[in-house]
């Protein structure tokens, strides 16, 4: 899923560019416009403020003027359109990220759902490079032993979907936080890092999906993952969001979102919280 998050170049200050200066509104509407047509981004679902602003850098790399200079090169330049599409779907995502919260998912709620069905259904929205669809799938591989379960992960980026099907590479600082024994059992080191093994690959269903466009892949699922993805949406595109994923998840099926996300007004949604990050689907 598309993540962006501020950058800098490297020798540069990490304060952000300013916004393009401009007084024509309709500038920046055909810009919005000209991005859904060519790169299927919808920027009117991400907060407007701090998007400007990062388009704003760059805009200053490309060398150009305004809105509307934008629209022109990203419609003559693919190298400059791929530029865009790589500067925005910036994916960030470790093995077990925020351990704790992994640990807390295996010892309590994996059990619990385990009870009440011996074979799981998970879906990992906006998944990037995979790193979160294969943790839970080693979680699983441990827990249930020659169990099947059913893993689909959605991502909005072909590219890093392409990676993430193809087990990485993964770099050292992307599986630091596997637990030894699932290293072992599950990564294999490469030239550049490590590569999930073919066994564990076989487990998890790379799709390509957009959540903010498009229905859930599936219904009924027993635990969704989707964490640090809507951070940066409005509130109008969080609400939307969270509609769709309450909707996938079955009764008492468990989102899991990232540690700084909270859902407000979690039951207007379906959803009770059970702790920070986890929330359960009510009863029917």
């Amino acid at each position: 899923m598309t993540r962006p998050e501020p950058t800098a170049e490297a020798g540069s200050s990490p304060v952000e560019a300013p916004a393009p200066a401009t007084t024509d509104e309709s500038a920046w509407h055909t810009f919005q416009s000209a991005v859904l047509r060519l790169a299927g981004v919808d920027l009117r679902a991400y907060k407007e403020r701090q998007m400007r602003r990062r388009l704003g850098n760059l805009m200053q790399r490309l060398g150009v003027r305004d809105w509307l200079d934008f629209v022109r090169v990203l419609r003559q330049d693919p190298a400059a359109l791929r530029a865009f599409q790589e500067f925005f779907t910036i994916n960030v995502s470790e093995f077990f990220r925020q351990p704790e919260k992994f640990q807390l998912l295996d010892r309590d709620y994996l059990p619990a759902l385990l009870r009440e069905r011996s074979s799981l259904r998970i879906w990992s929205a906006g998944c990037s490079n995979g790193a979160e669809p294969y943790s839970i799938a080693m979680l699983l591989a441990r827990r249930t032993p020659g169990a099947r379960h059913t893993i689909v992960a959605t991502d909005i980026d072909a590219r890093i979907l392409g990676v993430a099907r193809a087990g990485g590479p993964y770099t050292e600082a992307d599986v630091r936080n596997v637990p030894p024994d699932l290293r072992q059992r599950f990564l294999e080191p490469v030239d550049g890092g490590y590569r999930v093994k073919e066994s564990l690959r076989r487990a998890v269903d790379f799709r390509l999906h957009d959540m903010l466009r498009e229905p859930p892949p599936a219904r009924d699922f027993d635990l969704i993952v989707c964490r640090n993805v809507v951070i940066y949406f409005t509130e109008e595109a969080k609400r939307q969001v969270y509609e769709t994923l309450q909707a996938a998840l079955r009764p008492g099926g468990l989102l899991f979102v990232g540690a700084t996300e909270v859902i407000l007004n979690a039951r207007q949604f379906g959803l009770n919280v059970s702790a920070p990050s986890f929330y359960l689907r009510a009863a029917a």
